[in-house]
């Protein structure tokens, strides 16, 4: 009966081996599916991060150009900018010159017209354009005559040989260039 026993519980445990090493190797078989399967996934993901990281790379290079070609056109419009605002600086440095010496000029002119004056003496010399005349303070003063000068003799226009030099008269001028420029030279007959 011992045999049997040992042999009932030798088939048993053989049984139970066989039930053992085939629950084991459907374990292994598993475990290898499982692996492949994982690497299937990571390979699958890996590729899925390649084409990920490669369309970032292409929209960060193509946000890197777009950036490149707005600082570009802003620089350039900048530039144009300052172009323009240099010229109407200019055209205003321009303008505010000019203005300034339209106004020096019509200054100068009143000055000078304002400047005329008479002046009453003795003639003491004369040649072609001058006109010396001894005011009646002693001063000598030099006035320049022109075509347009006015010659009167008693109210009457005459000729510049009518006032010999000795003749009294009474200058009225103007100063023109800093120049004393006869008008009207009248006689004076006391």
């Amino acid at each position: 009966m011992r045999t049997a026993l040992v042999l009932s519980a030798l088939l048993v445990v053989t049984g139970c081996k066989r039930e053992t090493q085939e629950a084991v190797a459907q374990a292994k078989g598993a475990a290898a599916d499982a692996e492949r399967a994982a690497k299937e996934a990571a390979a699958q993901a890996q590729n899925a991060a390649d084409h990920a990281r490669s369309a970032a790379d292409d929209a960060a290079a193509k946000a890197r150009e777009a950036a490149n070609q707005a600082r570009t056109a802003a620089d350039e419009a900048a530039a144009k900018a300052r172009e323009a605002a240099d010229h109407a600086r200019a055209a205003a440095s321009n303008a505010t010159d000019s203005a300034r010496q339209g106004l020096d000029n019509a200054s100068q002119s009143m000055r000078e017209m304002a400047a005329g004056d008479q002046v009453q003496g003795a003639i003491v010399g004369s040649s072609g354009t001058v006109l010396d005349v001894r005011a009646e303070s002693g001063a000598v003063q030099t006035l320049r005559t022109d075509g347009q000068t006015r010659w009167l003799q008693r109210g009457s226009a005459s000729g510049r040989d009518g006032f010999p030099i000795g003749s009294t008269v009474r200058v009225t001028y103007i100063v023109k260039d800093g120049e004393k420029i006869a008008t009207q030279v009248e006689a004076v007959h006391r």
